[in-house]
C-alpha cells in the first residue's frame, strides 16, 4: 500500500516527532523514507541581499548547517530501525518543497507544532498548507509540549 514515504523535518521537538512516526510505520510497512528539508528564503532578495546585509552569506551558512543537522538525526534514527532512506536538502518555501517531491512517494508524514490564533497567523503552518493542497494522502502528527 505505502511504499514510500516522505518525511519533512525543519529539526525542531514537533517535526522530530513526525520523523519518529514515520520511521515508526515505514518499519511496519517495510517501506522506504525520504527525508527534506527546506532551507526556506529570507525576503525578497532586494531587502535581504548580500549586498544590504553584511552577514548574509553566513546567515545562508548557518540555515544550512542547521538543515544538515536535522537531516542527519533523522538518518541516524532510520538507520537505527533499519529503514531505508534518502535524504534532500532543498532550496524554496517548505509547503512548496514538500508538496513537489511528495508527487514521488505514497504518503506524507509530517509533525504539526498545532499553533493557532495569532501565531499560526504569524508563523503560518506548512502542515496546514501541505493538508489542504496535497494530492497525496498525509499524516499529521501532532505536537503538545508538557
Amino acid at each position: 500500500m505505502y511504499k514510500s514515504l516522505l518525511l519533512p523535518t525543519d529539526g525542531s521537538e514537533a517535526a522530530e516527532k513526525g520523523v519518529r512516526e514515520g520511521l515508526r510505520l515505514a518499519k511496519a510497512l517495510g517501506a522506504r523514507v525520504a527525508f527534506l528539508h527546506a532551507l526556506e528564503p529570507l525576503g525578497p532578495r532586494l531587502l535581504l541581499g548580500p549586498e544590504t546585509l553584511p552577514y548574509y552569506q553566513a546567515l545562508l551558512e548557518d540555515l544550512r548547517r542547521a538543515g544538515l543537522q536535522a537531516l542527519d538525526r533523522a538518518t541516524r534514527l532510520a538507520e537505527e530501525l533499519g529503514v531505508p532512506f534518502e535524504a534532500h536538502l532543498l532550496e524554496g518555501r517548505a509547503a512548496e518543497a514538500i508538496l513537489e517531491a511528495a508527487q514521488g512517494h505514497d504518503l506524507i508524514v509530517m509533525g504539526s507544532h498545532g499553533r493557532t490564533g495569532l501565531d499560526q497567523v504569524l508563523l503560518g503552518s506548512v502542515a496546514l498548507e501541505v493538508v489542504r493542497r496535497s494530492a497525496k494522502p498525509v499524516l499529521v502528527v501532532p505536537y503538545r509540549r508538557l
